[in-house]
């Protein structure tokens, strides 16, 4: 299969440039240098000219907070880049996976979210990424949308930011009532490629399995390392943020693929994080 990658610069696109030709795959990488993904004309030369079977939209404008205030850009990127990138396949004739988020819920349930619940954003970065995931599959015939969450890789993200507050405090404080399945790129990697090797169409909801608080999560860490800073719960109202996030962000795997603990991915995570931190 020829895949061609946008947002081959970010964590996930990192390891899908990684993966896709150790599995066999034509593939050609392209970051935000290569292509912007909101440039529909943009889009469609590239799509024309490298006439891939499948296009995989790993690129998004991610900071949550500054979505509040950069609504433009964020739309511009995460809804009408999806949509750009939607019309293209279908005038190529081609398949579209797009990487969605667990903020297009709002996180009042008490079950993990499967794929065909109601969405309902509380932040404009959520509804942007819906938008993204709706034009997606309305314009376009042979798509898949995986929604995710909680993403660490290579790159700035919570894991290292613990790393690194754990090397300069006494103390790190976090939030203990908000819930998520935190997710090794490399993981969710493989699972887009088992999704689209196998070519079921649809929209999936994909993490590492089992869920935690950010805490939980710090705490984890925290013991995987030998650290011995003390990590304090705090509440959400005790850490305000510009943008809300939902309180249950935990995702239903229900119908795709299951991958593997967030323990497990964490802990391997970690010890590549130390062999590179080691230089090795």
């Amino acid at each position: 299969m020829k895949v061609l990658l946008a947002g081959a610069g970010g964590q996930l696109g990192r390891e899908l440039a990684r993966l896709l030709p150790e599995q066999g795959h034509e593939t050609v990488s392209l970051a935000r240098a290569d292509l912007d993904i909101a440039d529909s004309r943009a889009v469609g030369r590239t799509i024309e000219q490298h006439t891939p079977d499948l296009v995989i939209n790993a690129a998004a404008f991610t900071g949550v907070d500054a979505a509040e205030t950069e609504a433009e850009a964020a739309y511009a990127v995460n809804a009408l880049g999806p949509r750009n990138l939607a019309v293209a396949c279908e005038r190529a004739g081609c398949e579209l996976l797009h990487v969605g988020t667990n903020y297009v819920f709002d996180g009042t349930g008490e079950r993990p979210y499967e794929p065909f619940d109601p969405p309902n954003p509380l932040s404009g970065y959520g509804r942007t990424k819906l938008a993204g995931d709706e034009y997606v599959m309305r314009l376009c015939r042979r798509w898949y949308v995986v929604r995710t969450a909680g993403v660490y890789g290579e790159g700035g993200n919570f894991v290292r930011t613990m790393l690194r507050l754990a090397g300069e405090r006494d103390e790190i404080r976090v939030k203990n009532d908000e819930f998520v399945s935190p997710t090794w790129a490399r993981d969710l990697a493989d699972g887009i490629i088992r999704i689209v090797e196998a070519g079921d169409y649809g929209l999936y909801h994909l993490t590492n399995s089992g869920s935690c608080s950010w805490y939980e999560f710090a705490r984890e860490i925290m013991r995987l390392t030998g650290s011995e800073v003390r990590v304090t719960p705090i509440s959400t109202s005790e850490f305000p943020l510009p943008a809300p996030r939902p309180p249950n962000g935990v995702l239903s795997g229900l119908g795709g693929p299951r991958l593997r603990p967030w323990r497990d991915a964490l802990a391997e995570y970690l010890d590549r994080e130390g062999e590179f931190r080691a230089g090795k």
